[in-house]
């Protein structure tokens, strides 16, 4: 059974983490990066704490976080605001998706903490990438079609990095929905190597806090 201390440090690790993907998506904006960037710390605590962290970050924490900083600093309309947080399914799917792949890594990465160096890291650093192959193609066929949902129905949307691929594609009488989905993947091969790489490295800091000691296989 989970320990208060333990406790405490995860639900801290939880509002940094939603800050976190906050600031990377405020980033995103001021910079005009074509990168979203914005999930690395929710793959963090999902590779350090568990699924039931991801969750909470994602469902609860960044949504409500989100609205505010939107509202009351970004001063966006407050629909705007509301509909944006429709993307947390996409956020969802990516901490099911870490959660899941991250038990086929246990081996390697038991070898990692027990002697780590770039050696050791190796083989954990193949199956990351693979994981990162993954969440590129999933999140962009989960992400291509709530854009596709929001765009049919008319519902309140702001500009995305994607949507000059999207239009290129248009031009050339592919369809919507396709176009939604093909439009994000060439943005995220890049932006979920940065997610699922970041984010695990970031989770080795989390442990050791967590565990108040060098970082060690979580369960």
């Amino acid at each position: 059974m989970m320990n208060r201390t333990k406790f405490i440090k995860i639900a801290v690790l939880c509002v940094v983490s939603a800050f976190g993907n906050i600031l990377g998506s405020y980033l995103h904006t001021k910079t005009g990066i074509p990168l979203y960037i914005d999930t690395i710390f929710n793959a963090a605590i999902c590779f350090s704490a568990g699924l039931a962290a991801g969750i909470i970050t994602a469902t609860l924490v960044f949504p409500v976080m989100d609205f505010l900083v939107n509202r009351y600093i970004r001063i966006l309309p407050a629909e705007l605001g509301f509909f944006a947080n429709v993307w947390v399914i996409c956020m969802i799917v990516e901490i099911l998706l870490v959660w899941l792949f991250y038990k086929r890594m246990k081996k390697e990465e038991a070898v990692f903490l027990e002697t780590p160096c770039l050696y050791t890291f190796i083989g954990v650093a193949v199956q990351l990438l693979v994981l990162a192959v993954i969440d590129c193609i999933v999140i962009s066929v989960t992400g291509g079609i709530i854009d596709y949902a929001l765009t049919a129905f008319s519902m309140p949307r702001s500009f995305s990095p994607e949507d000059n691929f999207k239009l290129g594609l248009l031009r050339n009488n592919v369809s919507l929905l396709a176009a939604a989905i093909l439009s994000r993947i060439p943005i995220n091969i890049v932006d979920r190597f940065i997610v699922i790489f970041g984010g695990y490295g970031v989770s080795l800091l989390y442990r050791k806090w967590i565990a108040g000691r060098p970082a060690e296989q979580t369960s």
